[in-house]
């Protein structure tokens, strides 16, 4: 029996409300104003994504990021933004190399516990998507803990989805958490809350 490494789960909070060492928000080319998780991170940090993306400086295009430390207004110290390209051209190969490089990223700046927003729609969160996120981090080199957040619309499918996968068919070496556990996996510590306020930065561009 394959030993578990890392864990998977659903976020307890909208994703600008989970306490992790970073947040990862999927940003979409051509997409203006932001939408979903993205805008609603937006307004938490006073527009200062849309500000980066008026000065085309964030343009949402595959393998585009940034990383902005967030301030009093999302939970996490660090957001970190990675394009997915233009929301039709979303398909089951895009998402994989999308996942995997977000999470190459979070190795990067060594987080170890991710809240991850899910893009909403059917499609982003069907179960070959969900299935694809959750192998990726049994198959990263890097034992963390990923915990997804969805569109309120979406909600509903991802649980069961969660339910389901902690029961029968979740991939070997990840511990996939039905609703309502939050526990930590073996040798990955939850950080304490993070202070309502910390120093304002402007974004810093990764690729």
């Amino acid at each position: 029996m394959a030993e578990v490494l890392s864990a998977f789960g659903l976020a307890p909070a909208a994703i600008e409300r989970v306490a992790v060492d970073l947040v990862i928000a999927p940003l979409f080319a051509g997409e203006r104003p932001l939408r979903g998780a993205a805008g609603r991170i937006d307004w938490r940090l006073c527009g200062r994504l849309s500000h980066l993306c008026a000065a085309d400086r964030i343009t949402g295009d595959r393998g585009s990021a940034v990383l902005i430390l967030a301030g009093g207004g999302v939970r996490a110290p660090r957001v970190l933004g990675v394009g997915l390209g233009r929301r039709d051209d979303l398909d089951a190969a895009s998402w994989r190399e999308w996942v995997d490089d977000v999470l190459a990223r979070a190795d990067g700046l060594r987080a170890r516990r991710l809240g991850v927003a899910l893009p909403g729609g059917s499609d982003a969160v069907g179960d070959d998507r969900l299935m694809a996120l959750a192998t990726a981090v049994a198959e990263s080199a890097t034992e963390r803990e990923v915990l997804i957040a969805p569109e309120p619309a979406d909600t509903n499918p991802v649980v069961e989805w969660l339910r389901m996968a902690s029961r029968r068919s979740r991939p070997p070496g990840l511990e996939v958490r039905p609703p309502g556990e939050t526990r930590s996996p073996h040798g990955v510590s939850p950080r304490s809350p993070v202070p309502e306020s910390s120093p304002p930065s402007a974004g810093r561009f990764t690729r």
